[in-house]
């Protein structure tokens, strides 16, 4: 598995000043009044701007010869140019210096775009959880891709897909009839016992978001990194846990641009 990168709008800063400062707040979704969606693999489809953090990262070609990324913002239907969507390419990757493919250690890396995102409807920054959360009050929790709806599926979904799933103790996922060890502190397991709902092939670099139960906003407390099969009893997805790297994702954030609102804080 190659590394992944967030292809979720996090960090503004990261990515270039917005254009806009009237949705700057993370965690924003200006077009959804009362979500509360189906109860990826097993997934529904989503709607335009049910997660508008979201990024496409897609590998482009012209005429077939010279190969480069691009990433589209505000997508839902990929197949549809919508008029709200955003193509952007990447001015520099941050790749951690300690990644270890073999056991998909250190699974995050980030993107800086040449560009300035205009923040709107459709495009959103995502919340970081806080240093000091704890994570197992967040009871509310989805994942979202245009991943493969199974694991027998050749092609990715072509409409952004979102399911919701349980937390699933890390403890829990390295028992011998689970994943044995395989699990480091630095991960998170989300999914089902007994399988069903899952994020599969094309889903890593995804989110997973939590709230409480009473916040109006989701956070990315996760990153889709790996697991066994699609959708498989007791193999749920493991997810690079963003509140471990808080400190190296900040170090790569100039000071004098770190962003103030809520959950940036270190």
């Amino acid at each position: 598995m190659k590394q992944l990168y967030l292809i979720f709008l996090f960090v503004r800063v990261l990515f270039s000043a917005s254009e806009s400062s009237d949705h700057a707040v993370c965690g924003n979704r200006p077009l959804v009044v009362d979500f509360r969606g189906s109860r990826v693999v097993g997934g529904k489809n989503s709607e335009p701007g049910n997660w508008p953090w979201m990024v496409s990262i897609q590998e482009h070609s012209e005429d077939g010869e010279y190969y480069w990324w691009r990433l589209v913002f505000g997508a839902n239907q990929l197949s549809n140019k919508e008029i709200n969507t955003q193509i952007q390419t990447i001015q520099e990757k941050f790749e951690h210096e300690k990644y270890y493919p073999e056991l998909e250690q250190n699974d995050i890396a980030l993107l800086r775009l040449n560009q300035p995102i205009v923040f709107d409807e459709y495009t959103q920054p995502a919340c970081l959880p806080a240093e000091q959360a704890v994570l197992s009050k967040m009871a509310d929790c989805y994942v979202a891709g245009w991943g493969a709806p199974d694991e027998t599926s050749i092609k990715p979904s072509d409409i952004l897909h979102g399911v919701p799933v349980n937390f699933i103790p890390v403890e829990g996922c390295n028992k011998p009839n689970w994943y044995n060890g395989a699990v480091g502190n630095y991960n998170l397991c989300a999914g089902y016992e007994q399988g069903t709902f899952d994020t599969c092939q094309g889903d890593s670099g995804g989110p997973l978001m939590c709230k409480r139960r009473k916040a109006n906003f989701y956070t990315v407390v996760g990153i889709t990194s790996w697991g066994s099969g699609c959708g498989q009893k007791q193999r749920p997805g493991v997810y690079t846990s963003t509140q471990y790297y808080l400190k190296w994702i900040f170090e790569h954030i100039s000071d004098n641009t770190k962003p103030k609102s809520k959950n940036y804080k270190k």
